[in-house]
């Protein structure tokens, strides 16, 4: 299973961004950040890589935006890969 991460620094901005996509209609949910992106306040906002292109430059505008990631749920873990 594959999807998309928003990673913030903050936990007041990953709610605010988390809240932005539910009122715009995007599925979406509030996670705690996977270990292997080794950033971030312990929060992110989880969402299906098709929607990416939707709300990348809008998330993206944060001040503590970290990054996007993709995870893939393996076996072993998540896998997370920078985008």
């Amino acid at each position: 299973m594959e999807y998309v991460i928003a990673v913030y620094r903050s936990r007041n901005v990953s709610m605010q961004a988390y809240n932005y996509l539910l009122r715009n209609n995007i599925t979406c949910a509030l996670i705690s950040t996977p270990r292997a992106a080794n950033v971030g306040c312990g929060l992110s906002v989880k969402f299906s890589k098709s929607v990416l292109s939707n709300v990348r430059s809008v998330l993206s505008q944060g001040e503590t935006f970290v990054g996007f990631f993709i995870a893939r749920s393996t076996y072993n873990g998540v896998i997370l890969s920078r985008i």
